[in-house]
């Protein structure tokens, strides 16, 4: 019995001298793909912190039903009423795909969450 006991002292002094790491929200998030056809009404601006926003229309439907230029959708289903249709990058990651965004013959995919303040915020670029 004592040894039970003893290593439970162990785990709980364990327990608690480890630190608590943070979990950074962007790692933590669950990102679905989010396509996008360059041209049409795009819009890209600097947020002034070192990052980029990108103004899209929501398409109509699933990516696979096709896309006019400057919209964005899912891969299997339409914009939902609400969802945020502007894309949160850092400038570094957005250099990626940007100069694409001006290319209405140019499709890509960026994994992106909804961070609940407005944005469509980028983890990776590509499918």
């Amino acid at each position: 019995m004592t040894i039970f006991t003893n290593l439970f002292k162990i785990a709980a002094v364990v327990a608690i001298l480890t630190p608590t790491l943070p979990i950074h929200t962007a790692s933590a998030q669950q990102s679905y793909p989010l396509t996008y056809r360059g041209g049409g009404t795009l819009t890209i601006r600097n947020d002034g912190n070192n990052g980029v926003q990108i103004g899209f229309q929501a398409g109509p439907g699933a990516a696979p039903q096709g896309l006019s230029p400057g919209q964005c959708t899912w891969s299997d289903r339409a914009f939902r009423s609400g969802e945020p249709t502007t894309i949160c990058d850092t400038s570094a990651n957005a250099a990626q795909y940007v100069g694409l965004l001006v290319r209405s013959d140019q499709y890509s995919i960026v994994q992106v969450y909804n961070d609940g303040r407005g944005c469509m915020r980028v983890t990776r670029v590509g499918p």
